[in-house]
């Protein structure tokens, strides 16, 4: 099965102005905003902050997936209901909250997505393949035993002191369990081609699919 990245579409003729969403109809502290900085620690409902107030930044279109100025899409996506009712169909490593989007004439329910960043828990480290990497030459080096993203920091930082540009990432990740659409250790929101399938098929707007050049595999 074919994984791609899934992200954002930034294209101002398709989205309009970019973030889309990036103000609240009610303040600051009355929407617990400050919980956004804390979104790695929900756990609860009361963890969530307001979802029912945000604004729809003029010149900026409704699509089926918003950009957002509250959180980068490593933590979460907000997603039409359209998108979310397609989206149930699969199978997907995260948790839909109710929303509301204020438009100048209009409201519309959104769901947003949240999950935890880089499904590090879902993620067998000894099982994958990290390799040393030099982003200014594309160039792969030495592979990287590791032992669990603990390690991964350590071995990371050694490296990073040891051999000036270069870093470690991720050639092929192992799965503990099987997903459609997850977010994706070192590579962001990733979903495989029967999701980009319904995507495209129902016309769903507001996403950018591109290729995935990491091996994804599941248990």
């Amino acid at each position: 099965m074919k994984y791609f990245t899934l992200t954002q579409n930034t294209n101002e003729d398709i989205i309009g102005k970019y973030p889309q969403v990036k103000d609240l109809k009610i303040n600051f502290h009355e929407a617990r905003a400050s919980q956004w900085a804390k979104i790695t620690q929900w756990k609860t409902n009361e963890d969530v902050p307001d979802l029912n107030n945000f604004i729809l930044q003029t010149k900026s279109k409704f699509t089926d997936c918003l950009s957002s100025g509250f959180v980068v899409e490593n933590h979460g996506l907000f997603l039409s209901q359209r998108c979310k009712e397609i989206f149930e169909k699969f199978k997907i490593n995260g948790n839909f909250y109710d929303a509301i989007v204020w438009g100048l004439d209009e409201k519309r329910s959104y769901d947003f997505l949240w999950y935890e960043s880089g499904a590090k828990s879902k993620i067998d480290c000894k099982k994958s393949l990290f390799v040393e990497y030099l982003d200014a030459k594309e160039l792969y080096g030495e592979v990287v035993p590791i032992d669990d993203f603990e390690d991964y920091k350590v071995k990371f930082r050694k490296i990073y002191m040891e051999k000036e540009g270069w870093s470690i990432v991720p050639k092929l990740l192992k799965f503990k369990e099987y997903f459609d659409l997850t977010p994706v250790f070192g590579v962001g929101v990733i979903c495989n081609e029967n999701v980009k399938n319904a995507i495209e098929e129902n016309k769903l707007t507001g996403f950018d699919i591109r290729p995935l050049n990491v091996e994804i595999a599941f248990e």
